[in-house]
């Protein structure tokens, strides 16, 4: 595993450098994985984003390069990488800023390799919870309203959550991913309520309803 994951590593690497336009301009995590699964890359394969797991495991791989590309790029001075959940971008380093180097808690997360095969599909299950909740500003300790319930189970495509236990929801919300997810041509907006309606409706019937 440690040489298949150098080799890896040093193509992705190598392969992000030559983002560095891009960068500049500003590019999505979504964006940079879809171009690093094209030719010439083909870094990732069709699978990258197939389920929640691999998308972690994407996202994680993709993140630990980019960490380290953005101290690469800072001790050449060349730029400060700024890696964002929505954005990455390539800005200029303050001069006043230059040698400041400041604990960034996300960095030492993603480049300690052992939090990728400590994680499982519950916890990554759990992450995403915890992000759509915080994108969308969702209160897991709030009630559902009977509209919103309706909502979600419309857009989930059942038709009582009463007869819907928690294994059967997340079926569901897999083969909706599967149908409607951007990496197969579906469109963004459709999967994010997907992801909002499942974490919801996850959320309520966990708490007993």
């Amino acid at each position: 595993m440690p040489h298949k994951f150098n080799e890896l590593q040093r193509l992705l690497i190598d392969a992000l450098v030559t983002f560095r336009s891009q960068f500049e301009e500003g590019i999505s995590e979504y964006d940079l994985i879809k171009a690093l699964k094209s030719p010439p890359y083909l870094v990732f394969d069709e699978h990258a984003l197939g389920d929640a797991l691999m998308m972690f495991q994407t996202h994680f791989v993709l993140f630990h390069c980019l960490y380290q590309l953005k101290n690469q790029w800072r001790e050449q001075k060349i730029g400060q990488l700024d890696i964002g959940l929505t954005r990455i971008t390539l800005l200029p380093i303050l001069e006043s800023a230059a040698n400041i180097q400041t604990e960034d808690p996300l960095a030492n997360y993603y480049l300690d390799w052992s939090n990728l095969s400590a994680t499982n599909e519950n916890d990554v299950e759990a992450l995403l919870d915890s992000f759509w909740q915080k994108m969308v500003g969702y209160d897991h300790h709030a009630k559902l309203s009977g509209s919103a319930l309706e909502r979600a189970c419309i857009t989930m495509e059942i038709d009582a959550l009463k007869d819907t236990n928690l294994s059967e929801l997340k079926q569901q919300y897999r083969k909706l991913q599967h149908e409607n997810h951007p990496d197969k041509g579906g469109r963004n907006e459709v999967s994010q309520s997907i992801l909002q309606a499942y974490t919801q409706l996850r959320k309520h019937i966990t708490a007993g309803g």
